[in-house]
């Protein structure tokens, strides 16, 4: 089934303001335990000076991770970290010192897809993606991945697992957004209460709010409305990734001393980013492979021209799926020849 792709304005907006909540909460444990050792036996295989290509870098994690291991191993890497949308990690990352000082010898570029890079041919030693190569033309990607690594390159890649704890967690927070917003309408609710309460201008009016019977009765519905949402709240292993959200969200649009149109854009920026987090947990679940997309996708990789080794589930500190970790290499000429 064809499935709609967040624009590049989107993906960019995402990686610069972030969302409502990361959906790599589970997924993005500061790259350490199983994830981090996957990617440090991949950089371990290359020589000095050797190029690293990230693609959907994103926020840049793994070209980060791949610059502090040439900086605490001497590798002197080259990493170029790629992806379509306007990203500017250097600009916005905020952590700490060492960081920002393995950020200098990364080069990011956007407007690269994972289908054109616009890389040359044979240029790469190492390609990596998480979370980043199932979106898009798998098919173009891997031969794209095939034009620009060197023979005997290698290809390392995490992508998304239909029962890992990135995909239950986006699943479960966009039904409590959908909980919220669609279903019980509390935006809505909420910026009718807004509009009968501005129309009291006078301390005198305000006052008398309390008697009005369309403002109470207003206000009574979205009381109620609210703890609806605050009864289902239990069947969800983290409440936070939506609910919390948007029933803080509604405190901040009723805090003492707003004027109207504060409570008016507070309740449009609440709606703006709910939007865009249910967007982009769609696309994340419109883009994690089932097992048979999964084995289509390595498929894909062989029909590049690419030896795939190996892949497995990766599980983190044994106990959260986080996705499929896959190797693979390009083949020598004379490998290549052998396998004819």
């Amino acid at each position: 089934m064809p499935r709609r792709l967040l624009t590049d304005d989107e993906w960019e907006q995402f990686w610069r303001h972030g969302s409502v909540t990361t959906f790599e909460r589970s997924g993005n444990p500061n790259y350490d335990g199983e994830i981090r050792e996957f990617w440090e036996r991949q950089f371990a295989t290359l020589r000095e000076g050797a190029r690293i290509v990230d693609l959907a870098t994103g926020n840049g994690a793994v070209a980060l991770l791949a610059a502090e291991y040439s900086a605490a191993n001497d590798r002197q890497f080259r990493v170029d970290a790629l992806d379509r949308a306007g990203i500017r990690p250097e600009k916005d990352l905020k952590e700490a010192d060492a960081a920002r000082e393995w950020l200098k010898s990364v080069r990011f570029r956007s407007g690269a897809p994972n289908e054109s890079t616009g890389l040359e041919s044979g240029c790469a030693d190492l390609l990596t993606s998480q979370y980043g190569f199932e979106y898009g033309d798998p098919s173009a990607s891997a031969r794209e991945a095939m034009r620009i690594l060197k023979p005997g390159g290698r290809i390392a890649l995490i992508t998304h697992h239909a029962n890992s704890v990135v995909v239950r967690e986006a699943r479960e927070g966009l039904e409590q957004h959908r909980l919220c917003i669609r279903r019980e309408q509390l935006l809505t609710r909420a910026r009718r209460v807004v509009d009968a309460m501005a129309s009291a201008e006078s301390d005198f009016e305000k006052r008398m709010l309390k008697h009005d019977a369309r403002t109470e009765n207003l206000r009574r519905k979205l009381n109620a409305a609210v703890v609806r949402v605050q009864q289902q709240a239990g069947q969800f292993s983290d409440p936070g990734n939506g609910i919390g959200f948007v029933l803080n969200g509604l405190q901040a649009v009723f805090a003492p001393g707003l004027r109207p149109a504060e409570r008016r854009a507070t309740i449009r920026r609440l709606r703006e980013a709910s939007d865009a987090y249910c967007l982009r947990m769609e696309d994340l679940l419109a883009a994690t492979p089932d097992a048979g997309e999964f084995d289509r996708l390595l498929d894909h990789l062989r029909s590049a021209g690419l030896v795939v080794d190996g892949w497995f589930p990766l599980v983190y500190r044994e106990e959260a799926l986080m996705g499929w970790a896959v190797a693979g290499h390009r083949p020598r000429a004379e490998d290549a020849a052998a396998m004819e």
